[in-house]
């Protein structure tokens, strides 16, 4: 409970303190982990402020031979620019956010079913002279997953939100 405190606070602060901008217009690219994979597109709002969509599929189960296909997933975050330093090559940031993540997936050990829930982040990037930002997040998610079909099923808490939060996600996306 005391993480959701500094968590708030984090964000609070981020809304009341303009950081130094990284802002642009718009981003696009992909989103790898060992969770999955996603396009990525971001748009800013203000100068310390933007939203960041992201779609594509989650590799629970498919890596180690579990099952075949992977399940989908969609997020979406708004995002605060806390810390900024511009350097000759580039600008370091450091961000978080808050939003939702939706999608078909599934939890080890179980079957397939519809998700949602929460979705915080905590990022750090680096936006380089040319139009490329480098990023490094972690996303946690706190929702709901439901398995089976009918009335045999169940709504469980969607664990893999937890757990694949400290899976690191590599971030690459084109600026224009």
């Amino acid at each position: 409970m005391k993480y959701l405190y500094v968590y708030i606070l984090l964000l609070v602060s981020a809304a009341l303190v303009p950081g130094t901008g990284t802002a642009q217009p718009r981003s696009v690219g992909g989103v790898f982990s060992f969770s999955g994979a996603e396009v990525s597109y971001q748009h800013s709002n203000s100068e310390s402020t933007f939203f960041e969509i992201n779609a594509g599929i989650d590799f629970c189960g498919v890596l180690d031979g579990q099952v075949a296909s992977p399940g989908v997933r969609a997020g979406f975050t708004y995002n605060f620019n806390i810390w900024g330093h511009e350097f000759g090559t580039g600008v370091f940031s450091v961000l978080a956010g808050i939003g939702c993540s939706a999608g078909y997936v599934r939890q080890t050990g179980m079957s397939f079913g519809p998700m949602a829930g929460l979705a915080g982040k905590i990022c750090i990037e680096y936006l380089f002279k040319v139009p490329v930002i480098l990023s490094l997040d972690f996303t946690p998610v706190l929702g709901m997953h439901l398995e089976g079909q009918g009335s045999g099923s169940l709504l469980k808490v969607y664990q893999e939100g937890i757990i694949k939060a400290y899976y690191p996600r590599l971030g690459i996306r084109y600026v224009f």
